[in-house]
């Protein structure tokens, strides 16, 4: 029980930030012109910061072949497993909201919520696994997400240039050949890491505060997707875990990353290819409040698992 509870007070803490993000845009100090700005910084900017400085922390430890081919392996079965379970679903729902419905169930908040909720809990290390997450997460959005949502040729500029990928590629030639980097960019790209958690988290919320509150109780099908989403998919990929055993910062990392709510790009592609960015903004906002109880307990479950 007070493992729960100290997991929930840290998934508290991000949540009093997107309700500060839910404020400042509903009083007008956040515009929606400001909301897609931030969005950008934190995506190609402050995202690779965060996943390079994770590579430079002292506090890791010797990251071996095998880990990292399970850091890969491991995220690619999570949404391998949401992507089979979301066709069991909503299949009765319009085109539109069926599209929309299935990428909120694929596609987690792995960066914007994961990094946050895993660099409290696990700090540099869990971080630095999440990353491999993140990149396999951006991967799949942009080709299968891309296709699914948009349509059209997968575009490989943004396949091979997106921030996981990036963020990876500067990292990991910085750690296994010991580089050392002077404080003049160390200290810079430390400070942008850490913006990360309260703009992500207050971006949320300004999406959140885009949707008039009635309509969070109007569309039972958005309490179902946040079931499949938050419940079934971590409780499937636990099963995964169980059978693979990978280290506890990867183990406890990735199943967080998997627990986190709709990711924020689920609005971004619906409102860029004409889906129902309502509806979008209505999964980002639910699965956000209810990860509240839902994140702690397969936390929990994770470190049970470890013993």
């Amino acid at each position: 029980m007070g493992s729960f509870v100290t997991i929930a007070g840290k998934v508290a803490v991000i949540l009093v930030l997107v309700v500060l993000g839910v404020v400042v845009s509903k009083t007008g100090i956040l515009s929606q012109k400001s909301l897609s700005e931030i969005t950008t910084l934190l995506l190609h900017i402050v995202t690779p910061c965060l996943i390079v400085n994770s590579f430079l922390s002292p506090d890791i430890g010797h990251l071996e072949l095998s880990g990292v081919i399970l850091a890969i392996l491991l995220p690619a079965a999570a949404m391998g497993l949401a992507i089979a379970l979301s066709y069991l679903f909503f299949r009765k729902e319009t085109e539109s909201r069926k599209k929309v419905l299935r990428f909120s169930v694929i596609f987690s908040n792995a960066g914007f919520m994961g990094f946050p909720l895993i660099e409290s809990i696990l700090g540099p290390e869990g971080v630095l696994y999440g990353s491999f997450f993140v990149a396999v997460f951006n991967l799949i959005c942009w080709t299968y997400g891309y296709l699914m949502m948009g349509g059209g040729k997968i575009r490989v500029k943004s396949l091979l240039l997106n921030p996981g990928i990036i963020g990876l590629a500067i990292g990991m030639p910085i750690y296994f050949l010991r580089i050392r980097l002077p404080d003049l960019i160390a200290s810079p790209v430390e400070m942008l890491a850490g913006l990360n958690t309260p703009l992500a988290m207050m971006v949320v919320g300004g999406y959140i505060a885009r949707v008039k509150p009635r309509e969070f109780f109007s569309d039972m099908a958005v309490y179902k997707m946040a079931a499949i989403r938050l419940i079934l998919c971590p409780a499937v990929y636990l099963g995964v875990l169980a059978l693979a055993r990978p280290a506890a910062p990867l183990l406890l990392s990735s199943l967080i990353q998997s627990a986190t709510p709709v990711a924020a790009n689920c609005v971004l592609f619906a409102v860029e290819y004409g889906r129902d960015a309502e509806l979008a903004s209505k999964s980002v906002a639910v699965s956000t409040a209810l990860s509240l109880l839902t994140i702690p307990v397969f936390t929990v479950l994770g470190q049970m698992m470890l013993g």
